[in-house]
């Protein structure tokens, strides 16, 4: 007869999300896939350790343990290391290495990783601002499973077409890296170009400003110039394509 292959790994996932879950025996069978080479034991192991499951918590060993998993490719040993990294556990905070930590995670298909590397996108941790891309990325992070969801994000009606596009592009594991870089150059040319812009924008106003004080009429004006000059929006309001 034969015996079917214990699967170290499996088995210990499998304990770690029982109910009750049983930390030490989990934590055992993550030993041993770890001692076979499985980055994805290891990344476990670390985890285990961070969290203090089944185990003293050692944040400093458990960085350690993540940062080996995450060189071995595993995409758990990303997303954990980019979450002790964006933190500060376990040594300093980085954001820029936590933000290449979610991408190479996200790149491998890890949709809590997506989930948090939209999460990024849309508050510019690390990065600057890209809003569309974010919005693409909880789609993704939908598609690949995540039972999370953004508090307070919409998409647009204007929005929809780009953002499902992109959610399409994204999808491709080989691209995401090289299109999240794209986007965040071609944003830092904007804004390279638009603040000096602004900020003769902004001397410009205050010299407005002073005159309308001399004059007596700042208070009659405020609130009631900007929405005069601000173009009508065309959108709709938010479709019912919700996170």
């Amino acid at each position: 007869m034969n015996t079917p292959a214990v699967n170290p790994l499996q088995l210990g996932l499998t304990l770690l999300h029982a109910t009750p879950p049983d930390y030490r025996r989990a934590l055992g069978w993550f030993r041993a896939a770890a001692e076979t080479a499985d980055s994805d034991g290891v990344a476990m192991l670390g985890l285990c350790q961070l969290e203090g499951l089944g185990m003293p918590a050692d944040p400093v060993q458990a960085r350690a343990l993540l940062e080996r998993a995450a060189s071995n490719g595993s995409a758990i040993g990303h997303f954990q290391l980019g979450r002790v990294l964006m933190t500060g556990r376990g040594g300093p905070a980085d954001e820029d290495r936590g933000l290449s930590a979610y991408v190479a995670a996200a790149a491998l298909g890890h949709a809590e990783a997506t989930f948090n590397l939209a999460n990024c996108l849309f508050a510019g941790v690390g990065c600057l601002p890209d809003r569309l891309a974010a919005k693409a990325l909880y789609l993704r992070s939908r598609t690949l499973g995540s039972q999370l969801r953004p508090q307070g994000v919409l998409v647009h009606r204007r929005e929809l077409k780009a953002v499902r596009a992109l959610a399409m592009r994204f999808s491709d594991p080989h691209r995401l890296v090289f299109l999240l870089n794209e986007r965040q150059q071609e944003l830092a040319l904007v804004q390279a170009v638009v603040q000096p812009r602004r900020r003769r924008a902004e001397r410009t106003q205050r010299w407005q400003l002073a005159g309308r004080m001399a004059a007596g009429v700042m208070v009659a004006m405020a609130g009631t110039v900007g929405q005069y000059l601000r173009p009508t929006s065309r959108d709709a309001g938010p479709t019912t394509l919700t996170f």
